[in-house]
């Protein structure tokens, strides 16, 4: 391939990354798959209240390096908190979720133990994920930090999305 080729590749790849845009061609390494009765069974263990909605049949257990490279590329946590009141656009708690989780459903992410999470107390929204070690992990959209499952309550998630 030709050098201008590889340079007009490289340029449109920085101004997608610029615009918030996610068009990655790499794609997540992690090959664990989980049945969604066996991931319907680990959730009820960590989230014991929760209402737990799964939307496939199986999914993909999720790599850390592949995490924390997306996370690294998503721009979600660069976008200014905006608390809800009526006179103005809110972009709050539930705004960055939805807008992580969307990040992730693009071809070759979209299968991951991914999800979204609602909590009653303290009221807040967030993300999660199952690792390939079974393991349960909070992802602040606001930040990309990962926080251990024990960081929150599990008997105040109202519901999660997966």
């Amino acid at each position: 391939m030709c050098i201008i080729t590889e340079h007009a590749k490289a340029l449109r790849r920085l101004k997608e990354l610029e615009a918030g845009e996610f068009y990655e061609t790499q794609q997540p390494v992690s090959t664990k798959q989980i049945e969604s009765s066996d991931l319907y069974k680990l959730l009820r263990e960590y989230l014991p209240k929760a209402e737990i909605n799964l939307s496939e049949n199986y999914r993909r257990l999720c790599n850390s390096n592949d995490i924390a490279v997306f996370l690294a590329q998503d721009q979600t946590n660069k976008i200014d908190y905006v608390s809800d009141r009526p006179d103005i656009s809110s972009y709050d708690c539930n705004v960055f979720a939805n807008r992580l989780m969307g990040q992730f459903s693009v071809p070759g992410w979209s299968d991951l133990c991914f999800g979204k999470v609602w909590l009653s107390s303290p009221a807040h929204a967030l993300c999660c994920l199952i690792d390939e070690d079974q393991n349960f992990w909070w992802v602040e959209p606001q930040t990309d930090e990962l926080l251990e499952w024990i960081t929150y309550q599990p008997n105040s998630v109202r519901f999660i999305e997966m």
